[in-house]
């Protein structure tokens, strides 16, 4: 069994009391501060007379606050569910309706009125007040084991919002992993705390950081939507860990000071979420030719990253699409065709996830839990969607999403595949391609969003470039038909591409 987050965590807190472990645009907590407020919180969270193992809705964005809510409902006993501010009324409701949760802790302003639930709120005034007179806290009954730590919602961009049901030891697991010789991170680094504590690619800074002595350089929503002041501010962060989305690492690449030469103790880059391309990858090395590139990957439903590897310059050189990585220790990777296990090496089909990393389900959905959820030998299984090979080595590649492949005039088509043959043209900075549907919902033709590597007033020219300059680099039938220009693409509040959303307005 793996060692209690709580436990370590205050082991860790003990050790570093001086050390700061939260710094948010220059608002600083160190760690015996933090470890005051999390007893204090907790002290009083014992005293609610909320059900036992009940979760916790915790509201906010980036402020200390919310690591706080979070490590004093597990030493309470509670798993908690985060939730970003600005976050879509319906969505909330949905969760609220999912979850029914024992308690709102609201770092930010909640919109209760607009809402419909009977949890007990407590707004940022009360929970100041309840931090202010620090307590001491002792339990036996923190979350333990194989009982929940986190309820993730997943984007809901297709219906409801399904909560992802997350266990201690998934978490611990995880994180170990993290802080293991796989990605070799020093203890006490400064990681950048930029995706929002609703997606599950914050786990992999906020946890490690604390069990590690580091500190939590937190970007709020509000900066990152600023260029100016993110790339003011990003040199002074003294970062040695970057985690993020390759498109995240694309926007920052737009300013000349994300570069070694600047941020000489960044060192080490950690990607999910996302596919992290040759171009991204080729840039990034040569903005910081001494850092280590990760790629991981992993859906939420097993807990953020199941499998990593280090992207060298040789990686690159012999991939057109960079591979995802080995199994992370507890886990097995596995290739499927329907109900059939594929043993053939470089065989496409779905990716299937068993071990230790695999969730309990989705909360309150057991017909959507049976559907993907499944045991393999008596081992948690999940059926993850996407499509995939793997090697006889086991590396893992990743091929896209299952419902992003499309047929198109009798061929079968993968989006990504169309994009990462568009991102071979000099031409191109970054592409996206999506389908047009008829009436019928039959695809008639593919439409390419481009950001190109510089801006033309002849769109017509430059399509006529960008389609010589493919030739013998894309299948003719993977072509696009229509070309349409952007500045930049939609993005999510996690930082990916928002590509459903690009689907969804070229087919209005």
């Amino acid at each position: 069994m793996s060692k209690n987050i709580i436990t370590v965590f205050e082991q860790v807190a003990s050790d570093n009391a001086t050390r700061i472990a939260y710094d948010e645009m220059g608002k600083t907590t160190s760690y015996g501060d933090l470890h005051k407020a999390v007893d204090t919180l907790a002290a009083w969270l014992s005293r609610q007379d909320l059900p036992a193992h009940s979760p916790i809705l915790v509201h906010g964005d980036h402020q200390v606050e919310m690591i706080v809510s979070f490590l004093a409902a597990l030493k309470a006993g509670h798993p908690y569910i985060p939730v970003s501010t600005g976050s879509a009324l319906p969505r909330m409701q949905s969760i609220l309706d999912t979850a029914n949760p024992a308690l709102v802790i609201a770092v930010d302003d909640f919109p209760a009125a607009k809402l419909k639930f009977t949890a007990p709120v407590v707004n940022h005034a009360q929970l100041a007040e309840i931090l202010a007179n620090p307590q001491p806290f002792t339990t036996t009954t923190m979350v333990n084991g194989d009982e929940l730590a986190y309820v993730l919602f997943t984007s809901g961009t297709t219906g409801s919002p399904k909560g992802v049901e997350v266990s201690h030891d998934n978490f611990m697991t995880f994180v170990e992993w993290v802080l293991s010789d796989a990605f070799n991170i020093k203890e006490h680094a400064n990681f950048l705390g930029q995706p929002p504590y609703s997606f599950d690619l914050s786990n992999m800074y906020w946890l490690p950081a604390l069990l590690s002595g580091g500190t939590i350089k937190a970007l709020p929503h509000n900066v990152v939507e600023n260029f100016g002041q993110m790339f003011t501010a990003l040199p002074n962060l003294d970062l040695n860990v970057f985690v993020g989305t390759p498109s995240f690492a694309d926007m920052l690449m737009l300013s000349p000071a994300f570069s070694e030469k600047q941020m000489a103790a960044l060192k080490t880059f950690m990607f999910c979420g996302e596919e992290l391309t040759v171009k991204t990858a080729t840039a990034l090395h040569q903005r910081f030719p001494h850092a280590k590139i990760y790629n991981t990957y992993g859906p939420t439903e097993t807990t953020v990253a199941v499998s990593g590897i280090e992207i060298t310059p040789t990686i690159i050189e012999n991939n057109d699409r960079l591979p995802v990585g080995y199994a992370k220790p507890g886990v097995t990777l596995s290739i499927w065709d329907g109900d059939k296990q594929i043993t053939t090496p470089g065989k496409q089909g779905e990716i299937v996830i068993s071990g230790d990393s695999v969730a309990h389900g989705y909360m309150n959905n057991p017909v959507k839990t049976a559907k993907s959820f499944f045991k393999i030998a008596g081992v948690p299984a999940y059926r993850t969607g996407d499509a995939g090979t793997l090697d006889e080595d086991g590396l893992l590649h990743h091929k896209g999403r299952m419902d992003f492949q499309i047929k198109l005039h009798g061929f079968r088509v993968e989006l990504d595949e169309v994009r990462v043959s568009l991102e071979k043209s000099p031409l191109i900075k970054q592409a996206v391609a999506v389908p047009k549907y008829n009436q019928a919902g039959k695809v008639t033709h593919l439409i390419a969003y481009v950001i190109p590597n510089e801006a033309s007033d002849d769109e017509a020219g430059l399509t006529k470039k960008i389609r010589e300059s493919l030739q013998g680099l894309i299948m003719p039938y993977m072509l696009p038909t229509q070309f349409i220009y952007r500045d930049s693409f939609p993005m999510s509040a996690n930082g990916k591409i928002a590509v459903k959303q690009m689907i969804a307005e070229a087919n209005k």
